[in-house]
């Protein structure tokens, strides 16, 4: 099994572990990390290190989960990367996150890169103007009623035309 770690500032790594238990009503397998200001560099950078080896230690692929690219999460995250064992995806919120546990699970056959893939696809499909959405499907729903009033009138005068 692909298995996770979460490379955040501060506490969110934390929170994001806490509310998916909370959503899957299970304890998730998952090592975050909180990249804390005032923290040496050095010291980060063997928490991460630590995280990624325990975690790998059942000698599975690593999918390390970061909140922001360029971010020093993600940068001390980076030297770690290992084509098909461990692998960083940067931008996280609650749904890649959810997908990650989701996906590892329900299909252990799943590479890391397409557990990766999957999980930024998700994530980013998860991200919307919501005004833009409900517009587009108001009009969605107003052509819909156009057309089946019109398919009515049609309907309507084929009966009384015939």
């Amino acid at each position: 099994m692909i298995e996770v770690v979460m490379v955040c500032h501060e506490d969110l790594a934390f929170k994001l572990l806490e509310v998916a238990e909370r959503l899957f009503r299970r304890k998730e397998k998952c090592w975050p990390v909180a990249i804390s200001e005032g923290v040496h560099p050095d010291t980060h950078k063997t928490l991460v290190e630590k995280a990624i080896q325990e975690a790998g230690e059942g000698g599975g692929p690593v999918l390390v989960l970061t909140d922001l690219f360029g971010g020093t999460a993600c940068n001390v995250s980076l030297p770690y990367l290992q084509q098909d064992k461990v692998e960083v995806l940067s931008g996280i919120n609650l749904a890649m996150l959810l997908r990650a546990f989701q996906r590892r699970r329900r299909e252990p056959e799943m590479t890391l890169a397409e557990l990766a893939y999957e999980c930024a696809k998700y994530a980013s499909e998860g991200i919307r103007i919501c005004s833009a959405d409900i517009r587009v499907r108001n009009l969605n729903l107003e052509e819909a009623g156009k057309k089946a009033e019109e398919a009515g009138r049609k309907a309507r005068k084929n009966v009384s035309g015939s």
